[in-house]
């Protein structure tokens, strides 16, 4: 029996994850990056990171989410000096100007439903 995720599987099927390579204004990798799952969290090599998410609560367009609307989900927690720019860009759009920073301070708990 295949112990890994559903979320590992379709990773290394696709060797990226979608997040980052649907968006055009993320950088391209000239490398595959590398990745490891270690419990809930998705750890890039390039410092980013994710946290899984079984069940999301009120997600945007906007909201940083790799595999969005599949079974398996996970919303970035970290994100590196490299991909932040990019990020801050992705977020801003709908989180009407806020910088990455500022929507995870402002949204993440709520989209995790980690709210009290």
């Amino acid at each position: 029996m295949d112990d890994r995720s559903d979320i590992a599987r379709r990773m290394e099927t696709i060797g990226l994850a979608q997040g980052i390579e649907e968006n055009p204004d993320l950088p391209k990798d000239p490398w595959s990056p590398r990745w490891t799952i270690k419990g809930n969290w998705i750890e890039f090599e390039c410092g980013c990171r994710a946290e899984k998410a079984p069940q999301l609560f009120g997600a945007q367009a906007f909201d940083p989410i790799i595999f969005k609307g599949l079974l398996q989900q996970a919303v970035y927690e970290e994100v590196c000096s490299r991909h932040l720019p990019g990020m801050n860009k992705y977020v801003g759009f709908g989180a009407k100007g806020l910088d990455f920073h500022q929507w995870k301070k402002n949204r993440r708990a709520i989209l995790m439903g980690k709210v009290r």
